[in-house]
Order: C-alpha cells, then sequence, then structure tokens
C-alpha cells in the first residue's frame, strides 16, 4: 500500500493517491484540479484506479474529476448523498449561487460543467473492501462530509473537517461549526499515532492535535 500527496490547483488542495501495487489498484480522494497531473501521477505508478471518493463537494476539490473519470470511465464515484447535489451536470448552476470565488468558476467554466454524477453514495461507518477503509461522517464544513479511516495503516483523509492547528471553516453554504466541533472531537477518539491526511496544508496526528486550539 502506498499514499502519494498531490498539491493542486489555486487553494493548493491535497488530491491523494491510494494505491495498492500487489493489485495494481488505486483509489483517488479529492481529484479538486489539474487533471492532467494526476493522471500523470497514476500513470508513472502503473496503477488503474477504481474509484474516486470524495470527502465533500467544494469546487476545490471536485474540479479535475470529470476528466479523470473521461479517462477512466469505469471508476466509481463515491460521496456522501447530502453532497452529491454538487456533482453532475447541475454543478456549475448550482455554484453560481453558493461559490464566493467567481473568478473560480469562470476560469473552470468548462470543467464544472462536465462533472460527472456520483455512481454511489457513502454512509457513517460503511466499510469499503477494496481499500480498506472505513466511512466516518462528519458534517460541520459541509452537511455530507466525510472522513475515510485505514485502521490497519493508521491513517486517516480528514477533507475539510480538521487540519493541522485548526478546524474547517464553517461560514459556506450549509457549514456548522457546532456540527464540526463535535465531528472533530470524535475523531479524536482515535489513536495517538493515526496519521491526519488534511484537504490543505501540512500532515499531523491525532496526538498533535489533542492540542488544537479550536478543540
Amino acid at each position: 500500500m502506498f499514499i502519494e500527496r498531490i498539491v493542486v490547483g489555486p487553494y493548493q488542495t491535497n488530491c491523494y493517491l491510494l494505491g495498492n501495487e500487489e493489485t495494481s489498484s488505486a483509489w483517488i480522494i479529492d481529484p479538486g484540479n489539474e487533471a492532467e497531473k494526476i493522471i500523470s501521477h497514476i500513470i508513472n505508478r502503473n496503477v488503474t484506479p477504481v474509484a474516486i471518493l470524495l470527502t465533500h463537494t467544494h469546487w476545490d476539490h471536485i474540479t479535475a474529476l470529470g476528466a479523470i473519470h473521461k479517462k477512466w470511465p469505469l471508476m466509481e464515484i463515491l460521496v456522501s448523498e447530502e453532497d452529491s447535489i454538487y456533482l453532475g451536470k447541475g454543478a456549475y448552476e448550482r455554484f453560481l449561487t453558493t461559490c464566493f470565488d467567481k473568478t473560480f468558476l469562470q476560469k473552470y467554466e468548462t470543467a464544472l460543467k462536465e462533472m460527472s454524477e456520483a455512481t454511489g453514495f457513502l454512509t457513517d461507518g460503511q466499510y469499503l473492501q477494496d481499500s480498506h477503509l472505513q466511512v466516518i461522517s462528519t458534517p460541520g464544513h459541509t452537511p455530507g462530509g466525510l472522513c475515510l479511516y485505514h485502521e490497519e495503516g493508521q491513517f486517516i483523509f480528514t477533507g475539510d473537517t480538521l487540519f493541522a492547528g485548526t478546524i474547517g471553516r464553517t461560514d459556506l453554504e450549509g457549514g456548522s461549526y457546532e456540527q464540526i466541533i463535535h465531528s472533530c472531537r470524535k475523531l479524536l477518539t482515535l489513536p495517538d499515532e493515526v496519521q491526519i491526511l488534511p484537504g490543505h496544508g501540512p500532515l499531523s496526528t491525532i496526538k498533535e492535535e489533542r492540542n488544537n486550539p479550536y478543540l
């Protein structure tokens, strides 16, 4: 098993490639932007992506989704049902009413208009047999925000819920400060050594975030 972090786009989003070299399979977490860059990393690893897993569907975490799905059309696209409304052909129109960054929307209009639909929904507690990831529902940044926990590997993809020394913003559409605090405290019940792989910025650990000033 390997993890590769690929920093993409104007928001410096952390896209992750989780791969199994024995089966030559890979899972893409949050393909935020720069589809060709992500595709290049996948090809260089000589693996085939079987699914895109989304922690949430803000524009800076999904813009490369359509182009990558076009490259590998048999891939699954998995997300919470609550956040799935920002996928598919209506994504761009929805973002026009909720996204504050109109410059981003104008620059990536074509990519957002070619957004793929979800092929399935992720639910709290669900165990993904192929990737060995467990879904943890963590609303607050978005209504359907998720984290993806790999117990055996002792790491968790936290999206924009929990960062090194801070938490996700809650002032966007559907955000809730009370919910994100509850979600982050739920994550702090994991073992100290679990590595936090956030949606932006540097990595951390559960132990380090026990001193997070927001928590």
